[in-house]
């Protein structure tokens, strides 16, 4: 029969330094694992701003080709809502030339009910859009983490 002395177990010292290994591997994990989700929600919302373009820029291509104001989308916002969101933005707009209408030059608030008859889904975001220049504010978010505004724009006059 073996004596107990030759039967060795877990030492304490074993034990805390195999705790603190996992700790630390547990903390490089959830570190990695939260600059992915943040970099992944960011992709969504510059995703999701270039696609409300490409769809504005498609409304204002239909309304063009049949005089069909019904394609422009959205409630109009005001000179001193404007100017609000830019200011928060930090943004520029787009100086539209003469020669087109007001309703043409108007800025337009997009909610869910307007992203969806336009083919956005799956969004709780409101956008502010001109259908001339294909600009397009995120006014929900409104940045991304980086702090990078969330606006797009198709062209400058």
């Amino acid at each position: 029969m073996k004596s107990k002395k030759n039967q060795r177990g877990v030492t304490v010292v074993s034990l805390v330094i195999t705790v603190i290994v996992l700790m630390i591997v547990a903390g490089i994990g959830i570190k990695v694992g939260t600059d992915q989700i943040t970099k992944t929600k960011d992709a969504t919302l510059t995703s999701e701003l270039t696609m409300v373009q490409h769809a504005i820029l498609e409304q204002y291509t239909k309304y063009k080709t049949t005089k069909n104001a019904n394609y422009l989308l959205g409630n109009a916002v005001s000179q001193e809502e404007l100017s609000n969101i830019t200011t928060m933005l930090g943004i520029t707009l787009v100086t539209i030339p003469s020669g087109y209408s007001e309703k043409e030059r108007a800025y337009y608030k997009l909610d869910k009910a307007s992203l969806l008859e336009i083919g956005i889904k799956n969004t709780d975001d409101e956008y502010v859009v001109n259908y001339i220049s294909g600009e397009v504010m995120n006014i929900t978010a409104k940045e991304t983490t980086e702090g990078k505004a969330l606006y797009v724009r198709a062209k400058s006059f």
